[in-house]
């Protein structure tokens, strides 16, 4: 079972005491999780606890745990989230087990409890609100509106007979102080990605141990990245070890990064005050590479990124580029498409599969002639009622045509409506003339004008501006540059370039990693506090095994994480 472990790994499998062990990047955590459980389970009186964040990551360690500790030990391994054992816990005699309010549930409760009071608040930002409060172990400040909201909610749910998400952390806790809930019985508890675990989580693993439960927690303080999660990082991994007089075995040996990698990476995280001191060591050697890049504006950089990982990807290796946040993904989306890269784009959905998009493209279809009908939907779009719509259709049939102003408002159409409709006919009429006369560029520069004007909510604005990036790229008639925006590859694939961003990068690794837009006002990000960010950038940095490019563009000067990565 000890077979391959490193000394410090091995120290932390057969420690017998409580233990905090700092693993950094690529340190073979799991590796080591794994076969310190399958070491305790060998004793025949031993009933484990393993504990993670997320359900897949929970079966891929209870899966590794058993496949060296053997079947047998089955019964004995209690492996899940944090959450999922909660809500057992609930069900034990004395626990009140109730139905979990779906995330519908929860939003149409808010909704109801919103209007209830009166309040002009969006059920979206009253989530985060009722999280915050929930993590706080349901303590809030009385009279407040945070309070009423969070009353009424609890109210709500309880009338209903359920409970949210997070109740079934609250309320394992609330039941385990108060002696209603029974802590598991394990002989050992183990615990990874301790530097994520909120108020409530730690509470739950800290009640754990003092029922007798020997804990070792894993976790990396440099890579807690969930503070606006209330996740507690170095805090706690620093008050679980003075607590507990927790035993500290750093897990220092890089398995994933070249040398030059790893030491541009510790340059950064090195200028933050509050961690755990760690000395890196890169197993793998040297022989990698960091590089620079500074272009013109977004698309030279995503032209960049995607020629110099497009080879590479092409001869077997693992590629991705990682953003701050998923919007500044769009534009190395739309080159891409119209370089006919397969991609992933794995955090969030693509811009380019939104209605927005195809009713863009639908009016080009018509500007070129391939369609006849259609221009009800942008019509619509501009605000023109159904109403009114069937007033035209009555008068002209199926094909919509120019008409006087006066005959416009005879058939019941408002001044402004007749007038709107007269200048979008009109600018069609160009639009057309222009296609035939193969100006391509100017009709649809024109079309993205007009789809602009009535775009209201950002997701549509970007849909748009997407679906223009790749169309614009394109040298073709319209019906061809549509057919080719239409084969989707964005899909997860091998060979397929990964487009993600630095959060969902988290526990990942490519070959090759380029992290665009690395500048001041991108990364760090100023609603985040710095430490966080620097954190942040560590993490992608990290994900690389041979190479990273790190680009910026001349927009803004350069994040001082990238000075900080290049001091020596």
């Amino acid at each position: 079972m000890l077979d391959g472990l490193n000394p410090q790994q091995r120290e932390v499998a057969e420690h017998r005491r409580h233990c905090v062990a700092i693993a950094c990047p690529g340190a073979g955590k799991t590796k080591t999780i794994a076969a310190k459980a399958a070491l305790l389970l060998s004793q025949p009186g031993a009933i484990v606890g393993a504990v993670t964040f997320s359900k897949d990551a929970a079966v891929e360690l209870r899966d590794r745990i058993l496949a060296l500790s053997g079947v047998q030990a089955k019964n004995r391994l209690i492996a899940g989230t944090f959450h999922s054992l909660a809500f057992r816990q609930l069900g034990q005699p004395g626990g009140k087990r109730r139905d979990i309010a779906s995330d519908g549930d929860r939003m149409g409760l808010i909704t109801r409890v919103i209007a209830e009071l009166g309040l002009e608040w969006k059920p979206e930002e009253v989530v985060p609100v009722i999280e915050r409060i929930k993590t706080n172990f349901g303590r809030v400040e009385a009279g407040t509106a945070d309070a009423q909201l969070y009353e009424a909610y609890q109210a709500a749910l309880e009338r209903n007979g359920k409970i949210d998400f997070q109740d079934m952390l609250r309320l394992a806790v609330a039941g385990m102080e108060a002696g209603d809930i029974k802590p598991y019985r394990f002989t050992d508890l183990l615990v990874d990605e301790f530097q994520d675990t909120d108020p409530l989580q730690y509470r739950w693993v800290e009640l754990h141990a003092k029922s007798g439960a020997q804990v070792t927690v894993v976790g990396d303080d440099d890579q807690s990245i969930y503070g606006f999660r209330a996740a507690l990082g170095f805090r706690g991994m620093e008050s679980f070890a003075a607590s507990f007089n927790a035993q500290r075995v750093v897990l220092g040996s890089n398995y994933r990064c070249r040398s030059e990698i790893l030491s541009a990476a510790d340059r950064v995280i090195r200028n933050n005050a509050d961690r755990i001191p760690k000395v890196l060591r890169a197993e793998r050697g040297a022989g990698g590479s960091v590089a620079t890049k500074r272009s013109d504006d977004e698309y030279a950089d995503a032209v960049a990124a995607v020629e110099f990982l497009q080879p590479l990807l092409a001869s077997g290796k693992s590629c991705a580029i990682l953003a701050r946040t998923n919007r500044i993904l769009d534009p190395i989306e739309a080159v891409c498409r119209s370089h006919g890269v397969p991609y992933f784009r794995a955090s969030g959905s693509s811009v380019l599969n939104r209605p927005q998009g195809a009713l863009m493209c639908n009016l080009l279809e018509i500007v070129e002639g391939r369609k006849q009908n259609g221009l009800d939907a942008v019509l619509g779009y501009m605000g023109m009622n159904s109403a009114h719509l069937g007033s035209l259709h009555r008068d002209m049939g199926s094909a919509l045509v120019q008409r006087q102003k006066k005959d416009l408002v005879a058939l019941g159409l408002p001044e402004e409506t007749a007038t709107a409709y007269r200048a979008f006919m009109k600018r069609l009429g160009e639009w057309q003339l222009m296609c035939e006369r193969q100006f391509y560029s100017l009709a649809l520069d024109g079309v993205l004008e007009l789809m602009m004007t009535y775009a209201k909510a950002d997701p549509a604005i970007r849909a748009i501006q997407g679906t223009y990036d790749v169309l614009s790229r394109l040298n073709s008639t319209f019906a061809e540059r549509i057919e080719y925006l239409k084969r989707d590859n964005n899909k997860p694939a091998d060979g397929a370039l990964v487009l993600t961003t630095m959060h969902s990068s988290k526990g990942l690794e490519w070959d090759h990693v380029w992290i665009t837009r690395a500048e001041e006002g991108v990364v760090p990000d100023e609603k985040s506090t710095e430490s966080e960010e620097r954190r942040l950038f560590y993490v992608a940095m990290t994900r690389a095994r041979d190479s990273l490019v790190i680009a910026t563009i001349k927009k803004n000067p350069v994040s001082r994480f990238v000075i900080e990565s290049e001091a020596r």
